[in-house]
């Protein structure tokens, strides 16, 4: 009996198989969806942390410039800026 040939039934198996394929294709989007939900707390997706790293990466490098630049270590730049900002009073 060919593979393709229809059961008893009237249903093939080629046919069974595709509808299986297709609900095993529905049940994973629906679970990758419900993840991408539960991924979204507090707007945390993955293209927010990208687009937050990227910015930390670009302040670090500009205070490393400006240390080079001034002389002034990182640290003490960060120490200048909170007294500057009124978050610690440093004298």
């Amino acid at each position: 009996m060919p593979a393709a040939a229809a059961s008893p039934s009237g249903v093939s198996i080629e046919y069974q198989r595709q509808q299986a394929k297709a609900m095993r294709q529905y049940f994973q989007n629906m679970k990758m969806s419900e993840t991408v939900e539960k991924a979204k707390v507090f707007g945390w997706t993955s293209k927010n942390e990208i687009t937050n790293g990227r910015w930390v990466m670009m302040g670090f490098f500009i205070g490393l410039m400006t240390e080079y630049a001034t002389g002034v270590s990182f640290i003490d730049q960060l120490k200048l800026m909170a007294s500057y900002l009124g978050l610690v009073d440093l004298e």
